[in-house]
């Protein structure tokens, strides 16, 4: 047994969605997370920023004493090189397993733009659902939209325009490629009544959970959770509130 946290790493606060997800599954674990709002959106920059950016969260992490580090960045995950996730811990990448979708003729993904160019959900779709049509919605501005808190009838507008413009109003399920998306599930469910829509987040915990129970390091009872924000704590402080229902420790951080 190892009592030590897992570190959850994000681009700002959508890896709040992948925490959750591992405190609904595994309550017995304590979370470290920090989130680089500071720096948001990632989905615009090139691989090396990406890359530059997730090494600087993995360091301090690690710092902090983790025992394991869960990327709740799809950005992140698809656009780092495998040595990163080499080092000390094991590190945990977002889940591109998505068997779980009905058969259906069409489907699509919804990512960041970096996301979208490297094809990563594509080819968990293509093979999930052999011979489906699949639409690839880079949703440029979406996230950013959602880690800024925009108004509700603005991040509509924009989700709306990425469903016209890429062809996805007739699927018939889609994968929700940014952390940051399930926090507007609700919208996506209203523009798109007929899809089936999978958050890759519980199966990216129980990848993550498998790999310390193989390890022997389950936690016994949780800790303290910190959750560190770059930018925008106070703002940062009031969504983990509201996802995790119960005020959380929130604290800046420095990279």
């Amino acid at each position: 047994m190892d009592n030590r946290p897992i570190g959850i790493m994000d681009s700002g606060v959508g890896g709040l969605t992948v925490a959750a997800a591992l405190r609904r599954v595994r309550p017995e674990e304590s979370i470290l997370y920090i989130g680089d709002s500071r720096r948001n959106p990632y989905g615009e920059r090139t691989p090396e920023e990406i890359t530059r950016f997730a090494e600087e969260m993995k360091a301090f992490l690690i710092g902090k004493g983790v025992k394991a580090i869960l990327v709740a960045c799809n950005t992140i995950t698809f656009n780092t090189p495998r040595s990163f996730y080499e080092g000390p811990v094991p590190v945990t990448g977002m889940s591109t397993d998505f068997s779980s979708l009905p058969k259906v003729k069409k489907a699509a993904v919804f990512a960041t733009p970096a996301s979208i160019a490297s094809h990563s959900h594509r080819r968990g779709l293509e093979a999930a659902l052999p011979g489906a049509a699949i639409a690839e919605v880079p949703c440029d501005g979406l996230a950013h939209a959602i880690e800024t808190g925009a108004p509700e009838a603005e991040i509509r507008e924009i989700l709306q325009g990425c469903i016209r413009r890429y062809g996805a109003e007739d699927t018939g399920a889609a994968v929700l490629g940014c952390t940051h998306y399930p926090l507007v599930w609700p919208l996506f469910e209203e523009l798109m009544p007929e899809t089936v829509f999978c958050d890759p987040a519980e199966q990216t915990v129980a990848e993550t959970l498998r790999r310390l129970e193989a390890d022997d390091a389950l936690a016994e009872s949780c800790g303290d959770d910190v959750f560190y924000f770059t930018a925008a704590a106070e703002e940062a402080a009031a969504l983990t509130e509201k996802v995790f229902g119960k005020t959380m420790p929130v604290r800046p951080a420095e990279l």
